[in-house]
C-alpha cells in the first residue's frame, strides 16, 4: 500500500476520532452516538460496501452464458463498446494507417475480416472526435512488420457496406466499483437471437486492502494494488464469446 494512501487513512482516522469523541462528549442520546461512529465508518467506504452487497447479490441472477444457436462465418460485424473506436496513427513502416481496438484479435482466430460501427474518432495525438453518423468500418490483415513477422497487424478502412451476416452487440456499464459487460449475438438477416453472455466484475479498493474514498476518485486508480477484480463467472469470456457462436468458416 502507498504510503501517501497510509498517510491520509490516519490523517483521517484522527479527524474522525476526534469528531466521534466531541459527539460523545456532547450528547448522551444513544441514537446520535451511533450515528456518527456508522458516518465515521461509512464515509470512506460507503461505495465498497454497496458494491460488495450489489455484487454477491446479482452475480447468481445476473450472470449468463447461453448459446441457441451457432454459424459459420468469415468475418464478424461488431456494434457498441470497446469495438467503436478507430484510432489513426502511423504503421509500422511509417504509413498513416486507421485501426479499431481488438480487430487484430479476431483475424489472429483466422477470420479473413473485422467489421465495426465506429461513433469515435481518434487522430494523432488530437481528442477523440464524434462519427456523425457513425460509420461502418472493415478491417483486415495489414502488411507484415520484418522484426515481428507471426504477428497480425489490423488495418481499417471505412466500408460502404457491412459483409458480415451476424452482429455482435456489447456493452460496458460502471456503477462504483462494480462493471457490468453484455452481449448479444444475432443474425441480421433474420433479427433472430443466437447467444447472450453477462458477466459482473468487482473492482479491488484502492491499494487492494481497504477501500478509502474511491468513490471521490481522488487517486485516479494510481493507488490501486496488483489483486484482479472479482468477476463472475470467474473466468471472462467478454472478449472472446463470439467465437463459440460465430465459427471460423473452413
Amino acid at each position: 500500500m502507498s504510503v501517501i494512501v497510509l498517510g491520509m487513512m490516519a490523517l483521517y482516522l484522527i479527524v474522525a476520532s476526534i469528531a466521534v469523541l466531541q459527539v460523545w462528549n456532547r450528547t448522551s442520546k444513544r441514537l446520535y452516538r451511533w450515528l456518527v461512529v456508522a458516518v465515521a465508518v461509512l464515509l470512506p467506504s460507503w461505495d465498497a460496501v454497496l458494491s460488495t452487497v450489489f455484487f454477491y447479490a446479482a452475480c447468481p441472477l445476473f450472470s449468463k452464458a447461453e448459446i441457441y444457436e451457432t454459424a459459420e462465418t468469415e468475418g464478424i460485424y461488431y456494434e457498441g463498446d470497446h469495438r467503436n473506436k478507430v484510432t489513426i496513427s502511423r504503421n509500422w513502416d511509417g504509413n498513416e494507417a486507421s485501426y479499431t481496438r481488438l480487430a487484430d484479435k479476431d483475424l489472429k482466430q483466422g477470420y479473413r475480416y473485422a467489421e465495426s460501427l465506429v461513433t469515435t474518432k481518434k487522430y494523432y495525438e488530437e481528442k477523440e472526435a464524434a462519427v456523425v453518423p457513425p460509420q461502418v468500418y472493415r478491417c483486415v490483415a495489414g502488411p507484415k512488420d520484418p522484426k515481428r513477422p507471426l504477428e497480425v497487424f489490423a488495418q481499417c478502412a471505412p466500408a460502404s457496406d457491412i459483409r458480415s451476416r451476424y452482429v455482435v452487440k456489447s456493452k460496458s456499464i460502471k456503477i462504483l466499483l462494480i462493471e457490468i459487460n453484455t452481449m448479444e449475438i444475432s443474425d441480421r438477416l433474420n433479427g433472430r437471437l443466437m447467444a447472450v453472455y453477462r458477466e459482473i466484475f468487482k473492482s479491488p479498493h484502492a491499494g487492494g486492502i481497504f477501500p478509502f474514498f474511491t468513490w471521490l476518485n481522488w487517486d485516479h486508480g494510481e493507488f490501486r494494488g496488483d489483486t484482479d477484480p472479482v468477476s463472475c463467472p470467474e473466468a471472462s469470456q467478454f472478449f472472446t464469446f463470439q467465437y463459440r457462436v460465430l465459427k471460423l468458416k473452413k
